[in-house]
């Protein structure tokens, strides 16, 4: 009997840990400003991002790399790597 009290007990702890951890995580995914959302509630465009850093990266073997590397990944296409360089 009491090993059986002690099986429900440690199931009710691990669903209570399991839902907590599913409530935090979705709470910090929607809640990071830098993430998904911008602060006015519009989707994240991280090709864009991508696009304005590979602009400032100053040295040009690295900037080369680097564009090579996203035109191989399909991040960008073949155009935009073309206005990059």
């Amino acid at each position: 009997m009491i090993m059986k009290n002690k099986k429900v007990i440690i199931s009710i702890i691990l669903v209570i840990l399991v839902i907590v951890a599913v409530v935090l995580g979705v709470f910090k995914a929607t809640h990071n400003e830098n993430y998904l959302y911008n602060q006015d509630g519009t989707v994240v465009d991280g090709k864009k991002d991508l696009i304005n850093r590979l602009k400032s990266i100053e040295d040009v073997n690295e900037r080369k790399n680097q564009i090579n590397f996203s035109v191989q990944q399909n991040i960008i296409t073949q155009e935009e790597a073309n206005e990059l360089y």
